[in-house]
């Protein structure tokens, strides 16, 4: 249901959806000219960090171009550190859910820039302005 809600809050551009990490490889292995790719933390069978290294390992330029959700992003961010750490990859974005769509936008078009933010959990205040405040810890 999270999924079908985040696809029609995406429903001006064009969304390819994976109903886990090995779907989402297997599309990859098809096509890997993605703009972004969003995924969970934490997903059955294969976690969002396991398929960050899949990619990193086999379509590196898709590394900086990941964004990840969490309902729990103060253990995610360690997760995720730890990945990054063993693999030496840039550190992907990190958004703590539920995100307002604004916050999802910057995400998205931040990782399919390359450009900054690039690390570190995001959020909108007050989901009015499009002001984004950076967690660091």
């Amino acid at each position: 249901m999270l999924r079908r809600c985040t696809v029609r809050t995406l429903t001006e551009f064009e969304v390819v959806c994976a109903n886990s990490g090995a779907e989402a490889l297997a599309l990859l292995e098809k096509d890997s000219d993605f703009d972004a790719i969003l995924s969970d933390v934490m997903m059955p069978r294969m976690s969002g960090p396991e398929l960050f290294a899949r990619c990193y390992r086999d379509y590196p330029r898709l590394a900086q171009r990941f964004v990840f959700a969490s309902g729990n992003p103060e253990s995610a961010r360690g997760e995720l550190a730890r990945m990054v750490e063993e693999l030496g990859a840039p550190q992907p974005i990190l958004l703590a859910k539920p995100c307002p769509r604004e916050g999802l936008l910057l995400a998205l078009f931040a990782a399919a820039a390359h450009g900054e933010p690039v690390s570190g959990t995001y959020s909108v205040v007050d989901g009015t302005a499009i002001e984004v405040t950076k967690y660091r810890g």
